[in-house]
């Protein structure tokens, strides 16, 4: 399945509804590859994917946590994030202290990156195995807009190592939508501004989106490609059979058929 989305249209009607981003490219991206996604098959699932990475991130995929403390919002560091964000990351008012949870090579923490800012060492092997990108090796792997993409929606569809729990998702279609919020922040943090953009893209979605089913469509592609291909073969022949009975280089096979 896949949510196709009149992109351009959509977008236009966010901002009449008041919306706002400074990462509008980036929300374009995501739209598009969410219309090519068999793991996003329902408008709630999408709007709650995109009203996530709207409080999170923006909508960019390459936002780093508290950049905007270091500078403009969304321009990534050169190196590591300046002082002010990494006595953030060790700080442990109101949060986890990052740096108890894993540094990298760099003697970094694994602080929010990517969409839906992932943090912490654990999530960046956990996450980094499920699309197989090295997370723990090279974090910044997580600035690359696909692999950003991907970890937001494998975090969201997530049903727990034996499959019992329930994802994200899955307590978006129950309504459940403060222990949505818990699933991605741990805590009710932000969940009226989470809550009022799934509602904006809900309203938006069903009615400019249409659900696919991919497979089917690739099914119909492949039928029309064929019958294309079938269609010029015969002509081809009938062409050809005219031309040989015409001269008189007819087989005597095919004398008898009459066209």
């Amino acid at each position: 399945m896949g949510v196709n989305v009149n992109v351009d249209k959509a977008i236009s009607e966010y901002y009449k509804k008041g919306g706002s981003t400074k990462f509008e490219k980036f929300l374009k991206t995501i739209l598009q590859w969410a219309g090519e996604d068999d793991r996003i098959n329902k408008v709630e699932h999408l709007a709650y994917l995109l009203a996530t990475g709207k409080v999170e991130s923006d909508y960019s995929l390459e936002r780093w946590e508290s950049d905007f403390v270091c500078g403009k919002a969304g321009v990534k560091y050169a190196d590591k994030p300046c002082q002010k964000a990494l006595n953030y990351y060790r700080s442990s008012d109101g949060k986890k202290n990052y740096y108890e949870h894993g540094i990298d090579s760099r003697g970094l923490p694994y602080f929010g990156r990517g969409l839906i800012q992932l943090t912490t060492k654990p999530n960046y092997v956990k996450y980094g195995e499920k699309i197989g990108v090295d997370l723990v090796s090279d974090p910044e792997k997580v600035f690359v807009p696909k692999n950003s993409y991907n970890i937001a929606v494998e975090f969201l569809t997530d049903k727990g190592e034996d499959g019992t729990k329930k994802s994200v998702f899955e307590k978006v279609d129950s309504g459940d939508l403060t222990n949505a919020r818990r699933g991605v922040n741990g805590g009710t943090t932000d969940i009226d501004k989470v809550n009022e953009q799934y509602k904006i893209w809900v309203d938006i979605l069903k009615n400019n989106s249409e659900v696919v089913d991919a497979t089917s469509n690739k099914t119909v592609k492949r039928l029309i490609s064929a019958g294309v291909i079938l269609a010029t073969i015969g002509i081809t022949g009938i062409v050809v059979y005219l031309v040989l009975k015409k001269t008189g280089k007819l087989p005597n096979f095919l004398k008898k058929v009459n066209l």
